[in-house]
């Protein structure tokens, strides 16, 4: 299932990816399912603009709730946590850079249909509607690092919202979800997407909420490292 959107986004979008060029992606897998569990880095700002535009599956994105709501939210929330407190603006700059770029984020966020994930029991809420995403045919895709003080290429720590969705899904289901991890640079314009695993994989390890995040942590900070050594090779062969 494409990944389509209303027809004035998906006009944007073809503006967009003439000055957004697609990355090059290795897969290690031989197709991807059209109903999983996607995760990446964020990346920035710049992961979910390339996903949005180049992902070849229908997918639902999570994200906080507080970029979910008004104009007023949103410009509040990029002015104090996403510009000052992640990108380290002196308070006055971010509140410019806010003011200028908030409108545009609010399409962008409108158009995509971003889903609101919560920290407290509205969780349930997230949850709830991300069953529907899935009995419908799509996929959720997940940014569960901690970006709380701003984005890292060396990722310090991933939530488990992730795999709570997974089980609780198999719960409801019986559908036993694969759950796909992704790395994602800006400055070497790559894409790794590791051998997918199941949500039935990961239980039967036999491990915490909290370990099994920070084993996909690992493993994306291990994806990282390979497209440095990779990145490294082609430049001594030029």
């Amino acid at each position: 299932m494409e990944n389509k959107r209303k027809p004035f986004f998906e006009f944007i979008k073809k503006l967009l990816r003439l000055f957004k060029r697609r990355p090059r992606v290795i897969n290690e897998n031989e197709s991807l399912d059209d109903v999983a569990i996607y995760l990446s880095n964020h990346s920035a700002a710049s992961g979910p603009l390339i996903y949005e535009l180049y992902f070849p599956k229908a997918i639902r994105f999570w994200g906080t709730h507080e970029m979910c709501g008004s104009l007023g939210m949103q410009w509040k929330y990029l002015s104090t946590t996403y510009y000052h407190d992640k990108k380290h603006l002196p308070k006055w700059l971010a509140k410019i850079v806010a003011t200028i770029v908030c409108p545009f984020v609010h399409g962008f966020y409108r158009g995509v249909n971003i889903l609101p994930t919560y920290t407290d029991s509205r969780l349930r809420s997230t949850l709830k509607e991300s069953f529907e995403v899935l009995d419908s045919g799509r996929s959720i895709f997940v940014f569960p690092e901690d970006s709380s003080d701003g984005y890292h290429d060396v990722l310090k720590q991933y939530f488990a919202g992730f795999y709570v969705l997974a089980r609780q899904y198999y719960r409801k289901t019986g559908k036993n979800l694969k759950i796909y991890n992704m790395y994602y640079s800006r400055k070497k314009r790559t894409l790794i997407i590791k051998k997918a695993t199941t949500y039935l994989d990961l239980a039967n390890l036999n491990k915490t909420d909290e370990e099994i995040s920070e084993m996909m942590r690992q493993q994306a900070n291990e994806m990282y490292k390979q497209i440095l050594s990779e990145s490294n090779k082609n430049n001594k062969k030029e």
